[in-house]
């Protein structure tokens, strides 16, 4: 039989290393055992117990389980719908609808958010405006409209002599942003629709703004695109009498869309003009 050979100390360095890497820091016996003697041999004699107890070899305890979260109960879609138009129509003001919207479950979006953007700005100012969901940056910073889409937002209103913080009042037709920055879906519009209807007929803005192709769709229930619905507008019930609403472009599309501007600030005047002629509109 070919003696084999006794590794050197390259080698032996290069074997430790593997063990480190694998996950083993510390012996298994107090004496080396070589693996290859045959089973017939005498076994070795144990190693005789130190006078002196060595230390002791900490106790590792696996980790704890990771919550399967695609296992987690769905609530039934019209179920969620019927849950949120009870919680919305129990709430009394804004912070019980907020504090409502908060511990709501029937929208999966919320597992996936950071945060709950339920509003933004001034409550009490003449102008709500409505996005479909907050942005990543929004739910990154918990705040509506932030990022570089709330700074050209405060631009094309700062332009009609309007404040982002102080003249505006904002909510978004879905509170949690959706994965990738997409639009919601007919679903999660249909879930989240009560919250908005009595989020609009509590805080009783003058005339709304709707931010965008979905929400201009859903706050004004139709089926025509933004560049339809834009430049007009429409006397919509939400609960507490007919409130005026417009379309305008949503600020991330005027920047990938640059060419729209020129409508966009046509729609920004109509609606100077708006509130200039409203009763009781700053």
């Amino acid at each position: 039989m070919t003696a084999i050979a006794e590794p050197n100390r390259a080698e032996l360095e290069q074997l430790l290393r593997f063990y480190a890497d694998s996950g083993l820091d510390f012996a298994l016996e107090a004496e080396p055992a070589d693996r290859f003697e045959t089973a017939t041999q005498e076994p070795r004699p144990a190693a005789a117990t130190p006078s002196a107890p060595g230390p002791t070899l900490e106790t590792r305890s696996a980790p704890p389980p990771v919550p399967n979260t695609s296992q987690t109960a769905r609530i039934p879609d019209d179920q969620a719908v019927a849950l949120a138009r009870q919680a919305a129509d129990g709430a009394a003001d804004l912070d019980a609808l907020r504090t409502a919207v908060e511990t709501f479950e029937g929208c999966n979006l919320k597992r996936s958010a950071r945060a709950t953007i339920f509003e933004g700005g001034t409550r009490g100012a003449s102008v709500m405006l409505v996005g479909a969901a907050p942005s990543r940056d929004d739910d990154k910073n918990g705040e509506a409209f932030s990022g570089i889409d709330g700074i050209v937002l405060g631009k094309m209103l700062a332009a009609i002599g309007l404040d982002r913080q102080t003249d505006i009042y904002a909510g978004f037709c879905v509170p949690w942003t959706v994965p990738g920055g997409e639009r919601p879906t007919a679903l999660h519009m249909k879930i989240c629709a009560p919250f908005l209807d009595r989020q609009i007929a509590l805080a009783r803005p003058a005339v709304i703004v709707a931010l965008g192709n979905a929400a201009s769709q859903q706050i004004l229930g139709s089926k025509k695109t933004i560049t339809q619905l834009r430049g007009t507008w429409t006397e919509t019930d939400f609960g507490a009498g007919p409130v005026p609403v417009t379309a305008l472009f949503d600020p991330a599309f005027l920047r990938e869309q640059p060419r729209f501007k020129r409508m966009a600030w046509l729609d920004l005047l109509a609606l100077k003009k708006r509130l200039t002629d409203e009763p009781g509109a700053a």
